[in-house]
């Protein structure tokens, strides 16, 4: 992983893979920092999306390239100045895009966009040391770049056998959460994904907090809710879930 982002699944990755079926076909409609796809074996066929304009520029500069930005973000400062001219100006060119987005998300506090963050270890080493193998993981992914509801109508499978080797993992923005994502999700934009998920037809997992309204819908339907453990977010702690529509690896809330 090259990106620091606030609710990315890196330290949890393991835990909520230990509820995955067996899959060929990985389709991620929310990719964010990949903190699930770079903590998981790569599958043959892998098609993620994201929202936001920044993850996706991010990707396709490293893949594209890779030596420039490295080369820039040696060079680039870590000065609150240089927060301060970015956190009211975006950049266009897809280098400088990438490099706003880095130092946000890596350098600020909690990914938050607004304090530097100060350790005694390199700020600029988590790219430095996980560029090569980050470049070489997404190599031949298809990335995304729409909002989910289209996203789920411009992929296609080929048939039932590859719905029955697919997996959908959706680890959109949590319910009522503040965070430091561009798009916030309303119960609306949870009702609609239960709904594309489902009408996906394939197995799929979601992440989320226990919301009221989250459980709610997913008791309403008739899925599985594994409980992962608390995990603190900005404000609060609460209760990481995982909802699935096939058969539980382990014990769950509702069957």
């Amino acid at each position: 992983m090259i990106l620091r982002r606030l609710g990315n699944k890196k330290k949890i990755a393991l835990e909520i893979q230990a509820h995955f079926p067996t899959h060929k076909i990985y389709i991620e409609p929310f990719f964010g920092a990949g903190g699930m796809f770079f903590n998981k074996p790569k599958v043959k066929y892998n098609i993620v999306n994201d929202l936001d304009s920044d993850v996706f520029n991010l990707f396709q500069v490293v893949s594209n390239q890779k030596d420039k930005l490295v080369k820039e973000f040696y060079k680039m400062p870590i000065h609150s100045d240089l927060l301060k001219y970015w956190q009211v100006n975006e950049e266009t060119e897809p280098i400088k895009k990438a490099l706003r987005f880095l130092f946000l998300s890596n350098l600020t506090f909690m990914g938050s966009g607004q304090g530097m963050r100060y350790t005694t270890a390199s700020s600029k080493d988590i790219l430095f040391k996980n560029i090569d193998e980050t470049s070489k993981l997404i190599f031949d992914v298809q990335f995304n770049n729409v909002d989910f509801r289209k996203f789920f109508t411009s992929y296609q499978l080929r048939g039932e056998n590859d719905n029955k080797n697919a997996l959908i993992y959706a680890d959109a923005p949590y319910l009522e959460t503040n965070d430091n994502y561009s798009n916030s999700f309303t119960e609306e934009d949870s009702n609609d994904l239960f709904n594309c998920l489902e009408k996906s037809t394939c197995n799929f997992a979601m992440s989320e907090f226990n919301h009221p309204f989250i459980l709610d819908q997913a008791k309403k339907r008739g899925l599985n809710i594994h409980i992962i453990g608390e995990r603190q977010n900005l404000k609060n702690r609460r209760t990481e879930i995982l909802i699935t529509n096939y058969e539980n690896r382990q014990g769950s809330l509702f069957a």
